[in-house]
């Protein structure tokens, strides 16, 4: 269900009354005729990716930025609607409404919203922290943001283009991103494995930046967790009653390296102190 609203493009070729009525598109909503299939479909991507990064074990206000919480494992939730397939033709009303379902999970999480504005985030918080991640994005973190289209992925191909991205920061901000600041500032996994020491990278399972992190240990102490069935840094929240054994286990381990670090600093520093003592004797 989703491949075809995703990957396929069908959303392009329908009517669009049809759609501002399935997805109860506001009527002040701005968003023209011949655009209103690629907003639908942008529209219900951003709740799956924002979906997946605040896919966590438990109700979360992480991902809404305080504002209101999505349920435990949100993305279960939302799939919940499109469980059974949709895709012929004669079920049409059923799959506008099952997408519409999937992305409301996201976008409607108060259960009060009466109509959906394409173009509008989630919440007042979340345009707050939209517009200075995109800052950050243009002046310190400047990197690849694509997708790829596959036989086992869902989404469509979104190739990256560089100088046109650069280009929008240049408009948007004034200035034109450094491209090596990212690799200067904070060096490169070849670089890691040569100069750094004592890093725990942990990724969770389902967080789609998972693809950008470091997933393999790179030597005994530079090491890589891969945390099942956990979404963006679930390790690095407080502790939760419903927490998974997997986030358990991958604190306890992060935890018992930073001791192992602190143990092997606090030696040597014994040891010099013993020797230079030693020698003013």
């Amino acid at each position: 269900n989703l491949r075809k609203a995703l990957s396929e493009e069908p959303l392009t070729t329908l009517d669009p009354s049809m759609l501002r009525s399935a997805f109860f598109i506001c009527a002040d909503d701005d968003t023209k005729d011949d655009d209103i299939g690629w907003s639908t479909r942008n529209w219900i991507s951003e709740a799956l990716s924002y979906m997946a990064m605040g896919n966590f074990p438990y109700p979360s206000s992480y991902i809404l930025n305080g504002a209101g919480e999505l349920p435990a494992f949100p993305v279960r939730v939302a799939c919940d609607h499109l469980a059974h397939d949709m895709t012929d033709d004669n079920q049409m009303a059923d799959w506008l409404e099952g997408l519409a379902s999937f992305a409301g999970v996201y976008y409607n999480y108060t259960g009060t919203l009466d109509c959906n504005t394409l173009s509008a985030p989630v919440n007042k918080e979340s345009q707050i922290v939209n517009t200075l991640w995109n800052y950050q994005y243009c002046s310190q973190i400047f990197q690849v943001l694509a997708q790829n289209q596959t036989e086992k992925d869902m989404l469509w191909d979104d190739p990256w283009d560089g100088d046109a991205t650069a280009a929008h920061c240049l408009e948007t901000y004034g200035f034109v991103p450094d491209r090596q600041h990212f690799p200067l500032a904070y060096g490169t996994p070849v670089d890691w494995a040569r100069e750094a020491s004592n890093i725990v990278w942990s990724q969770g399972e389902y967080d789609p930046w998972r693809g950008g992190g470091v997933v393999e240990d790179l030597n005994d102490s530079l090491r890589a967790v891969v945390i099942p069935e956990a979404a963006h840094h679930l390790d690095l929240f407080f502790s939760h009653e419903h927490d998974t054994d997997a986030v358990i286990e991958a604190r306890k381990f992060e935890m018992g390296e930073v001791r192992k670090w602190v143990n092997e600093k606090r030696t040597t520093v014994t040891s010099k102190r013993q020797t230079i003592t030693a020698e003013t004797q």
